[in-house]
């Protein structure tokens, strides 16, 4: 009885470690595994190990597939009853990474196994149990009558598109701007990408999953804004990211980051992010090999004490000011300011007293930087209008990503004086203040480089009339060439 009772055990044991209850092939003739539920089946793990059947047998796994596509059914037939496919379970692709290229989604799924945090565990590891980890992964292609989900670009997203759920590591693109909508990166997300080297996430993102950007080894630039306030745990485990741009909302940083380059690392808030996760020798774990590699700190200007005396980035020993600096020539000033990414327009505006009363020139700019209007200041305006040229700044600079105008035709040894303010409709939501000096004067005109559908122009106010130049031609406002 006491074997029989013990078998019994062992019996329930080996059923209780069976990672999917049977196997049945798709159109292709591609044998899945699943694992019934309460309310249909899920594509269940598709290897074997010792403790998990079916873990990487190569005996068994997936030699049948010609195709690079594989297509998850809405239904399966097992035992004469049909079952409905749910879930994408734990580890369903990962036996197929040197086959599976595209992955067909059905309507049916509503759940996907992500590899984020559980209940009561600190286990991060995305690369070992996400869905979709399959490293040859180039687009994933959902029904479009599934009422949670929806694929942009051959990218994972719920059907809001407020969620990226997960994004294929073999993505062929270099440089990714993720669209504005969405607010949540998914726990591994973005992991082992490939080939993305510069990734612009969107204003509206507030959240970092943990391991979002694990092993994505070939990004480079990063461009955090200004909503996201506290960024996961691993989150960005990016052996070769050099430039991370944080931008003003983050309040939290924890043991995040993980980098092999020398970073630059430009953090925006004015006020110094509250450091986690500190080492036996008080040094954040995060920023240890940051410090360590010589990275250097770029903050605002007038936070720069703040960070020098603030727990964990007091460690930098290089903290810079992030704006570019104001540079003054014989007849001209170059102007530069940080982008702001809030903001929908800029204002910048010359004095010739230092209590700005005597107001010299207002110059506006769209969220791009470039110019939309100028205004002259009766009396205080110059004789002739004096020169803006807008710099088309293709080289990579020390800056974060910056807006820049030269100003000549200047007076001779004047000190000036300005005041530039973001705007995001009326409010103004930050402002800078500064001074140069001028040695003489020199005028050309006023120019703004635009794009058109016809290429680079340059739209030029001279004597009061604007002209367009396009190579050697000029034209009217119209359009109608002239002589």
């Amino acid at each position: 009885m006491k074997k029989s009772i013990f078998l019994l055990i062992i019996l329930a044991c080996v059923m209780s470690a069976q990672a999917y209850d049977f196997k049945v092939a798709n159109a292709d003739g591609v044998e899945l595994c699943y694992k019934i539920q309460k309310d249909g089946v899920s594509v269940a793990f598709t290897y074997d190990t010792p403790d998990r059947p079916n873990f990487w047998n190569k005996d068994t796994t997936y030699k049948n597939i010609t195709s690079d596509t594989l297509r998850i059914p809405e239904k399966v037939q097992y035992n004469n009853k049909e079952y409905t496919v749910t879930t994408i379970g734990e580890r369903a692709f990962h036996a197929m990474n040197e086959h599976v290229k595209v992955a067909v989604i059905p309507n049916t799924i509503d759940s996907m196994f992500l590899g984020i945090q559980r209940a009561g565990s600190t286990n991060f590891n995305r690369t070992s149990s996400s869905a979709f980890y399959c490293n040859n992964l180039q687009a994933i292609i959902i029904d479009k009558t599934n009422p949670h989900y929806t694929s942009i670009d051959g990218a994972l997203y719920t059907k809001d598109t407020t969620t990226l759920v997960a994004y294929p590591a073999l993505c062929r693109k270099d440089s990714v701007i993720l669209p504005e909508g969405i607010k949540v990166m998914a726990g591994g997300c973005m992991a082992n990408a490939r080939y993305i080297q510069y990734l612009e996430l969107p204003l509206s993102l507030t959240k970092m999953g943990p391991l979002c950007l694990e092993a994505a080894d070939s990004l480079h630039h990063l461009i955090i804004k200004d909503n996201v306030d506290t960024i996961a745990v691993s989150a960005l485990d990016c052996y070769g990211l050099s430039h991370l741009t944080l931008g003003t909302g983050v309040k939290v940083v924890d043991d995040f980051l993980y980098t092999d380059s020398l970073l630059h690392l430009y953090c925006r808030a004015t006020t110094p992010p509250e450091v986690r996760g500190f080492n036996e020798s008080n040094i954040s774990r995060f920023l240890e090999r940051v410090i360590e590699l010589g990275g250097i700190l770029y903050v605002p200007m007038q936070s720069i004490t703040a960070y020098q005396q603030a727990l964990g980035w007091s460690n930098f020993q290089h903290i810079r000011p992030i704006e570019p600096p104001v540079v003054s020539g014989i007849d001209n000033v170059q102007v530069s300011w940080v982008q702001n990414f809030s903001a929908t327009g800029y204002v910048w505006t010359l004095y010739t007293d230092e209590a700005h009363t005597q107001r010299y020139m207002t110059l506006t700019f769209d969220a791009n930087g470039h110019l939309t209007g100028i205004d002259l200041a009766g009396n205080q305006a110059p004789a002739r209008v004096p020169a803006l040229y807008e710099e088309d700044e293709e080289e990579s600079t020390q800056f974060a990503e910056y807006y820049s105008f030269t100003i000549t035709g200047l007076s001779t040894g004047t000190t000036y004086y300005f005041t530039r303010q973001s705007l995001n409709g009326e409010d103004i939501i930050d402002e800078e203040m500064g001074s140069f000096e001028t040695l003489s004067s020199e005028s050309e005109g006023l120019k703004d480089n635009v794009q058109s559908d016809k290429g680079q122009c340059v739209k030029m106010l001279r004597d009061g009339q604007v002209f367009i130049e396009r190579g050697e031609k000029t034209y009217s406002p119209s359009g109608q060439e002239l002589k």
